[in-house]
């Protein structure tokens, strides 16, 4: 056998390999695309919403002097504010709960009708700012827990030096945002059975364990926020030793949604 013939049969050989491997590898596909298409599902999603009450809550509240002498409106201002910090341990308020989130020394000045003697010796009249003072402003955020408190806290502390409540915001804290999803979590699973099985029902179909389940997005309430509360020296918030002022932080929602998918 010379050279040519052993080519020859080396390059049928081949091509034949080449061949059965590529319809071996088509026969393959095309089962494998037979088998999807066969394979039957049903998919529904399911979403729950829970209520819950807020938990905790954060007092933006302030300490709001005024003197000629910027050293007196300081000392006064860190007098009151000391009364204050006093009042809100006693209502069991830790120190890591208070926390400064502004401090300022600022000049007010007062637009004010001066009347001086021009060159011509008549008295003229204009207008001029005056310094008149100076305010200290030192506005604290407390974290309380126990919103039951949030009425005494603002009476006793506008009693010991308060005069700026700023806002109020109720939030839920981490350990029941976390318990408060998992409930709605399960609840929206449950919501996609129903749903499914009440689909199966229609034709008859036995369902068994979902063979997917996706949490396909969850909802957490922003921070509900009260502004613009008025000045506790503009009568606004006023100390009361027969009852607190009553605070209210309504219901959050949280809520879960899943995808489900049955095969049969």
């Amino acid at each position: 056998m010379n050279k040519n013939t052993v080519k020859k049969l080396f390059g049928l050989l081949l091509t034949s390999l080449i061949v059965f491997a590529a319809q071996a590898f088509a026969g393959g596909t095309a089962a494998y695309a037979s088998d999807v298409v066969n394979k039957r599902s049903i998919s529904v999603s399911g979403t729950y919403t829970v209520k819950v009450a807020p938990d905790i809550a954060y007092i933006d509240i302030a300490v709001r002097t005024f003197n000629v002498d910027a050293i007196k409106a300081q000392d006064d201002n860190k007098n009151k504010m000391n009364r204050v910090m006093d009042q809100l341990k006693k209502l069991g308020i830790q120190e890591k709960d208070i926390r400064t989130v502004d401090y300022r020394i600022q000049p007010r000045y007062e637009w004010k009708n001066i009347e001086i003697k021009n060159n011509q010796g008549t008295i003229e009249s204009k207008r001029e700012q005056i310094l008149v003072g100076y305010e200290v402003i030192n506005n604290i955020k407390v974290t309380v827990n126990d919103l039951q408190k949030i009425g005494t806290i603002l009476d006793l502390t506008v009693k010991e030096g308060i005069n700026e409540a700023n806002n109020i915001t109720f939030d839920l804290s981490e350990a029941t945002k976390t318990a408060k999803y998992l409930e709605a979590l399960k609840g929206a699973v449950k919501n996609g059975e129903e749903k499914a099985k009440a689909i199966a029902g229609l034709y008859g179909i036995s369902l068994s364990v979902p063979s997917v389940i996706n949490e396909s997005g969850a909802y957490f309430p922003s921070p509900i926020r009260y502004t613009g509360l008025e000045k506790a020296s503009g009568g606004g918030i006023a100390y009361n030793e027969g009852s607190s002022t009553p605070i209210s932080g309504g219901e959050m929602e949280i809520r879960a949604n899943v995808s489900i998918i049955y095969e049969y």
